[in-house]
């Protein structure tokens, strides 16, 4: 599909990364008190739903209603669905979007906001940002300290980026604003000036206070921010001791990874940092999911011809990345991980993501090894 607006998107036959709608339904649902309505057909609803893993509404729209219009299923939806919700967000599919139809007037009487965010204007991240940015507009900055931004329900490591940037903020006695998008509806009425971002590809408008991938990002973030650093600095230090000891100690028996990375640009920069900087490896293959300075490689037949161009022995993706090269160790940092049960609060930001990063690298290379 071709993308279009803002957020412009490379022809993708194939896709293996959600569209702009599951990335709007994604922040929204992050906030308790806001009951999130898909406005689309039967599969725009169950598809975020199957990532997302919290509660959601659908309109599920007919064929029928492609041509007379959709407007009274979804105020039926709304009304019921409002009876139990401080408020409703409605996010737009592609059909909807196209027909053109007037949906805000739909709203009215409603407690209800509209994200136009159909999946033709680009990837998870587009959604989020356009979806941030309508909800954020009647958010107002009222309190002292840090919002921890970069929380999405689609990572699978966001509950664990939580609660470690907040262990870090309370370290260096920063009080906590809102969580981006984790956190109450009202929380929006305590917004803090400044937002650090666990995962700097789930940006909200505004705030920008620095990232907490990496000790270099996290030293450099802490230095910036009002508070006392010493500790967390500090504890950078001894925890880059013990990276360096469990690398080294690899090195020894073990030649460094030949990897290939398939994820969003934040984890991507961080992975291959991590693995050049204290595995000695060569700059790794890079896949990005989402567009940056290069395009985004989204398409399950160009990932596979690009893993099939040389022998990695290392795999950071998906459950997509690791079916194509099964032989190689595999560290899953992506949505789809299939196989495997992800239900604990692993962060891979803060001084705790560097450790669970290394340990997921090289517990990965030395299973892929006892295979051999």
């Amino acid at each position: 599909m071709h993308g279009g607006g803002l957020f412009p998107v490379p022809e993708c036959t194939n896709p293996v990364w959600p569209c702009a709608l599951t990335g709007a339904a994604a922040f929204l649902a992050g906030f308790r008190g806001l009951s999130v309505v898909i406005h689309g057909s039967s599969g725009c609803y169950y598809y975020p739903r199957s990532l997302i893993k919290a509660p959601l509404f659908g309109s599920f729209i007919m064929q029928d209603e492609v041509i007379f219009g959709t407007g009274d299923r979804l105020r039926s939806v709304i009304s019921d669905v409002s009876k139990d919700s401080e408020r409703v967000a409605v996010v737009t599919s592609c059909v909807p979007a196209l027909m053109g139809e007037d949906l805000a007037s739909e709203l009215d009487g409603f407690s209800a906001l509209l994200i136009d965010s159909p999946g033709f204007l680009g990837g998870a991240e587009a959604g989020y940002r356009i979806a941030s940015e309508v909800l954020l507009r009647e958010a107002t900055v009222t309190t002292e300290g840090v919002n921890i931004g970069g929380i999405c329900l689609l990572d699978p490591f966001h509950r664990g980026n939580l609660h470690e940037s907040r262990r870090l903020l309370a370290m260096a006695g920063i009080p906590v604003g809102a969580v981006i998008s984790y956190d109450r509806l009202d929380a929006l009425s305590r917004l803090a000036p400044v937002t650090v971002y666990a995962n700097p590809d789930y940006t909200a408008s505004g705030y920008d206070g620095g990232t907490l991938l990496g000790f270099s990002a996290i030293k450099k973030t802490f230095s910036s921010l009002s508070g006392d650093p010493s500790s967390v600095l500090a504890e950078c230090d001894w925890a880059e001791e013990l990276v360096i000891a469990a690398c080294e100690k690899y090195l020894r028996r073990n030649d460094p990874p030949n990897a290939a990375i398939c994820s969003q640009a934040g984890y991507a920069g961080f992975f291959a940092d991590l693995l050049v900087r204290y595995l000695g490896s060569d700059t790794p293959l890079i896949l990005r999911r989402n567009e940056t300075d290069t395009p985004a490689v989204t398409d399950y037949d160009q990932i596979a011809d690009a893993l099939h161009g040389d022998s990695y022995n290392l795999i950071i993706g998906s459950s997509y990345e690791a079916q194509m090269k099964p032989d190689a160790g595999f560290v899953g940092v992506t949505p789809p991980i299939r196989g495997r049960i992800v239900i604990g609060s692993r962060p891979l930001a803060g001084i705790e993501g560097v450790i669970t990063a290394v340990e997921m690298i090289l517990n990965a290379l030395m299973d892929k090894k006892k295979r051999v």
